[in-house]
């Protein structure tokens, strides 16, 4: 009896100490949480670590990426602040901030912030990315806001190219940057340019809604009616978000595609 007793209170005793040794601490589980897609885990267990030390800027960091990635763009943009107040060098606290900023739809925030990530990491692993980002908020300023039937910068579609180039250059398999130099090339009126930009990043990505969108219409502004609703088709099989699927069946009909 007492040697059952004894055994008993050893299972238990390694069981406490199995959960104690368990549980990470509430930086290393909230990232866990937001590499798999868990926000809300993610933002209980950062919070908790930003909590229990104001001045990690790596808590903070991290509680940004998971305001950021669950919609709270405010708080995120709050987040990467305070990290460069702790950590003013962080060139990915630089580009994170720059990147919510584009979601804020302050593109020229977004732009002062890419560059310094730039300056300060030029040889960085994912540096890529930055360049990629530089080059949509390039892509997005080249719109005159205050006049939104005037003809886009042509300087700054320039600068957008030149960034997406710079990231294919640094990582060939960017599927996200063909899309964006497509873009503007239907913007630009070359649609050959765009539709070999747009097949590339299929060819790439062949499960990504959006190349096959902006490949439709490249073929439908080229006068390729066929190709365009082979692509449009090609499009809604792939559930799209809503507002998309609804625009490209519209322009279906106008098409006359079968």
């Amino acid at each position: 009896m007492r040697k059952s007793l004894l055994f008993a209170a050893t299972l238990l005793a390694l069981a406490l100490v199995a959960c104690q040794g368990g549980s990470a601490d509430p930086l290393e589980s909230g990232r866990a949480h937001l590499e798999a897609g868990e926000y809300a885990e993610a933002i209980t267990d950062l919070e908790a670590a930003v909590e229990a030390d104001q001045d990690d800027s790596e808590a903070h960091f991290w509680l940004g990426r998971a305001y950021n990635q669950s919609g709270d763009l405010e708080r995120a943009e709050d987040e990467f602040k305070t990290v460069l107040v702790l950590d003013p060098d962080k060139a990915a606290a630089h580009h994170n901030l720059g990147v919510t900023y584009l979601q804020l739809q302050a593109p020229g925030k977004a732009i002062a912030e890419f560059l310094i990530a730039l300056e300060l990491e030029p040889d960085a692993p994912d540096v890529h990315e930055t360049h990629y980002q530089l080059g949509m908020t390039y892509f997005i300023l080249s719109f005159p806001v205050d006049n939104p039937m005037a003809p886009p910068d042509p300087q700054l579609l320039e600068q957008a190219i030149s960034e997406f180039e710079t990231a294919l250059e640094l990582k060939e398999d960017m599927p996200e940057a063909l899309i964006g130099m497509g873009n503007i090339y239907i913007v630009q009126g070359d649609y050959p340019a765009a539709i070999e930009m747009l097949q590339r990043a299929i060819e790439q990505a062949p499960d990504l809604p959006e190349a096959y969108y902006w490949l439709g219409s490249a073929y439908a502004q080229s006068g390729d009616i066929e190709s365009a609703c082979e692509s449009y088709s090609r499009f809604l099989t792939l559930e799209p978000p809503p507002n998309r699927r609804d625009q490209v069946r519209e322009e279906k009909v106008l098409l006359g595609c079968p």
